[in-house]
């Protein structure tokens, strides 16, 4: 087992039993095994197997495994099923999983990572799973594996256990920075991530279009720009403005939320050259873009960590051009809830999370100022060119 950093990992083999009734992974050592001697009398880690370690509230959301190296006569060594000759591979979808962009940046791309060496052979044992969550990534598991997903938490109904030639608990290739790859433990890239989501999710478009100007006039190519809105919180108060303001740049134009039809929200952001929004979990489908597209993201008030954090630098390591947008104070519908000299204004950094959150992230909306904002159009167009 391997424990630190953003995430634990244990890989066991030989006689391995998983419990579901009592979260306990068994390594079983027989007679015949070299470590059978010095392993003999039980051994015994705890790991929970989502990768966020350091985030407390996070991690008290995720069911704790049991690893214990036992001897065949263990008292309440569980009996098996069937021994299965492939092997699986234990991960949770607990803690924020319910989230899309904690879906993909705590989950997926990690999954994608610990799995792929196996070419589809090897089991996935869910545990925290909510069945329509398993159902929403229903194409990514099929993609990584051939086999059924196994609700893990579910005890069967003669109380016996799984059975596994090898077992990993928890995900590799996490770090601290997100929707990234630690390449220090593989060989895999986001590159790579985005063309396995390519495959999987059956996209066509492997490039943005080039826009060429031949004889001083521009090509019949119309650029397709995607504008992701907002139902609920950090919406766009003008989106007619704006559409009208990127049709005249000679755009055309899509205006949807992208929402828990993964399937949908792939192809609708694999078809677009130029897709913008908001600061938001909508901003994650930048991972189904073709490459070269631009992202741009428009930054509320006091959100810029978040922007760039989440999007702003993970968007270096994808095939995509980032731009940004950071409102003015006037285009923050705050300006409409506290006079100018509040602190919500003057010093944001002062609030806990916990006040932070509902002021600038859940009760911020956002009238663009499509005049200030028309000149990050026109540079993606120009970054179109290139």
């Amino acid at each position: 087992c391997r424990f630190g950093g953003r995430s634990d990992y244990c890989d066991i083999e030989g006689d391995v039993r998983v419990d579901p009734g009592s979260a306990t992974v068994y390594q079983v050592l027989h007679p015949t095994s070299s470590d059978f001697i010095a392993k003999s009398t039980a051994a015994m880690t705890m790991i929970k197997p989502y990768p966020r370690n350091g985030d407390e509230t996070a991690m008290g959301l995720v069911r704790e495994w049991t690893v214990k190296t036992v001897p065949p006569d263990h008292e309440g060594l569980p009996h098996f099923h069937h021994d299965d000759s492939s092997p699986a591979l234990l991960f949770s979808l607990g803690a924020y999983f319910g989230n899309y962009f904690h879906a993909f940046t705590d989950v997926l791309v990690s999954l994608f990572v610990t799995a792929r060496p196996f070419d589809r052979g090897l089991h996935l044992l869910v545990t925290d799973g909510h069945h329509l969550q398993v159902a929403k990534f229903a194409t990514m598991w099929q993609a990584l594996s051939r086999y059924e997903v196994i609700d893990i938490d579910k005890v069967q109904p003669d109380g016996k256990a799984h059975c596994f030639s090898r077992v990993i608990l928890g995900l590799k290739g996490r770090d601290g920075k997100e929707l990234s790859i630690n390449t220090s433990e593989t060989q895999y890239t986001m590159k790579d991530f985005k063309h396995f989501l390519r495959s999987a999710y059956s996209l066509n478009k492997t490039a943005a279009i080039k826009l060429q100007t031949e004889d001083d006039k521009t090509t019949t190519l119309v650029p397709r720009l995607l504008i992701i809105s907002r139902e609920k919180t950090r919406t766009f108060t003008n989106t007619e403005e704006i559409v009208t303001m990127a049709r005249e740049l000679g755009y055309q134009v899509t205006v949807t939320e992208l929402d828990s039809n993964v399937s949908r929200s792939a192809r609708l952001a694999n078809r677009a050259d130029v897709m913008m929004g908001i600061h938001g979990a909508g901003l994650t489908n930048m991972v189904f873009l073709p490459e070269d597209a631009v992202v741009i993201q428009v930054v509320p008030f006091a959100v810029d960590w978040f922007a760039t954090n989440y999007f702003g630098e993970p968007s270096k390591g994808m095939e995509v051009r980032y731009l940004e947008y950071k409102i003015e104070r006037e285009e923050s519908s705050l300006v409409k809830q506290y006079p100018p000299d509040d602190v919500v204004f003057t010093d944001p950094s002062s609030f806990r999370w916990e006040e932070f959150s509902p002021i600038y992230m859940l009760n911020q909306n956002v009238t663009l100022n499509v005049t200030r904002f028309r000149p990050v159009l026109l540079e993606a167009l120009e970054l179109l060119h290139q």
